[in-house]
């Protein structure tokens, strides 16, 4: 019983590090920004392959300031059409 008892651990233990929320999506997606040079769309990207996750689940990883800084990101590449009026270059 002992042994089974740790291999279960390593197993959830296991199981916590594929699991995916939100929080672990946002926090690894902002330190590749932050520490990669990469873009919010890029970034997103990556963890995605690595994790091999699908290019579908993202959707439900995405928090709400994540989704709107990869919004601005793709409005600046021109890859979303805006619907606002003209924008004043700053």
């Amino acid at each position: 019983m002992l042994g089974t008892k740790g291999k279960n651990s390593l197993v959830e233990s296991e199981v916590k590090e594929k699991i995916m929320t939100k929080k672990r999506f946002s926090t690894a997606v902002e330190n590749l920004v932050a520490n990669g040079n990469m873009s919010y769309i890029d970034a997103a990207s990556y963890v995605v392959e690595q994790r091999g996750l699908d290019y579908k689940s993202m959707k439900r990883l995405l928090t709400d300031s994540l989704k709107a800084k990869i919004e601005a990101e793709a409005t600046n590449l021109n890859l979303l059409r805006v619907k606002k009026g003209n924008k004043l270059p700053i």
